[in-house]
């Protein structure tokens, strides 16, 4: 078996009791590991600097508009 296929196993396991054994994979350990694993990744991408360009106008935007009485 490839480690790919062993891998995809390992992710389907399921626990039939509620009794949690020592090596054995719960169900969303893999869910978890996967989400963190995205989460992660996301995390070290960059703002596009067109979306800090947007943010910056916004500011200014902010900045430069009148004020508004709220009665």
């Amino acid at each position: 078996m490839s480690d790919d296929e062993n891998r995809n196993q390992d992710d389907m396991t399921i626990i039939q009791t509620s009794e949690v054994r020592p090596g054995v994979v719960q169900p969303n350990a893999s869910i978890s590991r996967k989400l963190r694993e995205f989460y992660d990744a996301v995390q070290e991408e960059g703002i596009p600097d067109r979306f800090l360009d947007l943010l910056e106008r916004l500011e200014q935007a902010e900045k430069n508009a009148k004020p508004v009485n709220v009665k």
